[in-house]
């Protein structure tokens, strides 16, 4: 079975404390920052379903080890091909909630949860960049190295 790599995992769990936190919050702080985590928890288990798994494999392919057992990862890589546009559109509804979260969190003087949202998008950005379109060329990879190796 495919794990996300500690990593991914670590900041996931990083960014949910931090979110649990402020969601403890009182007034519009604690307001924002629980609509932020309605956007951001289904979010996240769909990724560490289908999106982060896949990257578990880059070491051993990048090492040119492609064997026909990982061609298990391709449900998943399918899936986050076919989902793409909906995982996108999420991160647009994220980014918004984080923008509303940060702006409360001025407005309250937190500084550290204004450097959180803005970590945040800077976080959807980079799977946008690089961990999903890494993770759909794993599986593009398999799909050809495994295929060769038939």
């Amino acid at each position: 079975m495919l794990e996300t790599p500690r990593s991914i995992a670590t900041e996931h769990r990083e960014l949910h404390e931090t979110l649990a936190s402020a969601a403890r919050e009182d007034g519009e702080l604690g307001v924002a920052a629980r609509t932020l985590e309605a956007a951001l928890a289904p979010h996240f288990r769909r990724e560490e379903q289908i999106a982060t798994p896949p990257l578990s494999l880059l070491p051993r392919l990048a090492q040119g080890d492609a064997t026909s057992d990982m061609r298990s990862v391709l449900t998943m890589t399918d899936a986050l091909e076919q989902e793409l546009p909906q995982m996108l559109r999420e991160h647009e509804a994220i980014r918004q909630a984080a923008g509303e979260f940060g702006a409360a969190a001025e407005r309250a003087g937190r500084a550290d949860y204004v450097r959180f949202a803005e970590s945040l998008a800077a976080h959807a950005r980079q799977e946008e960049e690089i961990l999903y379109p890494a993770a759909i060329l794993v599986g593009r990879y398999v799909k050809l190295a495994t295929r060769e190796n038939d």
